[in-house]
């Protein structure tokens, strides 16, 4: 590992806590995984962080000197000037201080930011993205997620809730969200509505799964798509055709060049939400932006936050921090072909 800028990677998530050594060129070096148990407490998790971090340093023989940064994704809004998790309501964590208490236990920098705009990141610098001014990676999951780089900084908003693409509404007196508001895209679109979706319409889905109904999963329903099911076939269209209509609005207002779709329900035949999903922002995108804009899968998956997050040190919207210990832009790469 010698003679390259080492950087660590920490993607917390409500399941599980991700933790990697990563080069500059976005490639996880070393790797490890543990369950984040948000029943711990802050205290506890941010704890058994630093003694993670601490172990994978061992396991490669390096010492604390050769890491470059230290880099956490959350899931939730996070101040990132200041290393404090405003909310994370999957880890019952509010104002919550994560990267003053990391930075004293080691000489590297450290720098936080949402998950969802680690991935962006990530994409932008060593994805799918890394020829274009302008990237969304959208996560498609239990919820709905979204991360922005424009003009080569991560977007934060004046008020540093941008990105919230799933709590757009689409349709005014819509269904209840988990967010406590109605209409908004993550009640028709995120996994958990599906699935909801799925219990009310296929009445019998727990006997065709061969499973209890408490147990049918966003996979379920898509698996019955695929064996022809029509209720189950309308619920993916249907989710599909929501989700394009965030898209739309996402794309005809920041003009983006490339969406950059991951989670789990991104990983659905393509036939069943892919495809329709694309021709669907192509045909109701404004018009001179439709031809123009890239839709893919993200080619780094579920990866994208630790890798984002090892790189945020390059970012220069974490100015607060970054101001103080130089900011490095990586090389960029000038393919700008585009594979769907």
């Amino acid at each position: 590992m010698s003679g390259q800028v080492l950087n660590i990677g920490v993607d917390i998530g409500g399941t599980n806590i991700k933790l990697g050594i990563v080069n500059d060129d976005g490639k996880i070096l070393l790797q490890k995984k543990r369950a984040t148990d948000a029943n711990r407490g802050s205290d506890a998790i941010i704890k058994s962080i630093v003694e993670e971090v601490n172990q994978p340093l061992k396991d490669a023989s390096l010492a604390e000197e050769e890491i470059n940064s230290i880099g956490v994704g959350v899931p939730g809004t996070a101040d990132s000037a200041n290393g404090i998790v405003i909310c994370a309501p999957n880890l019952f964590w509010r104002n919550v201080s994560i990267a003053p208490i990391i930075q004293r236990a080691f000489h590297a920098p450290v720098f936080l930011t949402q998950d969802t705009r680690a991935a962006a990141w990530a994409e932008y610098q060593v994805g799918g993205g890394r020829s274009a001014r302008s990237v969304a990676s959208v996560t498609l999951g239990t919820g709905i997620g979204c991360g922005m780089v424009f003009e080569g900084s991560i977007f934060h908003g004046a008020l540093n809730t941008a990105g919230e693409f799933g709590h757009q509404i689409v349709e005014a007196e819509g269904e209840l969200c988990n967010c406590g508001r109605h209409g908004c895209l993550e009640a028709y679109g995120g996994g958990l509505a599906i699935v909801r979706d799925a219990k009310k319409r296929i009445p019998l889905i727990g006997e065709l799964l061969h499973k209890n109904h408490s147990d049918v999963s966003v996979d379920d329903v898509f698996k019955l798509a695929k064996q022809g099911n029509e209720q189950a076939l309308e619920l993916t269209h249907r989710a599909a055709m929501y989700i394009g209509i965030g898209l739309v609005n996402l794309i005809n207002l920041n003009s983006i060049e490339l969406i950059c779709i991951s989670g789990g329900i991104s990983n659905a035949l393509r036939e069943l939400f892919l495809d329709p999903l694309i021709a669907f922002v192509r045909n109701r995108a404004y018009e001179l932006i439709a031809d123009k804009l890239c839709m893919r899968r993200s080619i780094l998956g579920d990866d994208a936050p630790l890798i984002g997050a090892s790189l945020l040190y390059q970012d220069g919207s974490h100015d607060a921090r970054s101001s103080a210990h130089g900011v490095l832009i990586g090389k960029r790469a000038t393919d700008t072909r585009c594979s769907l």
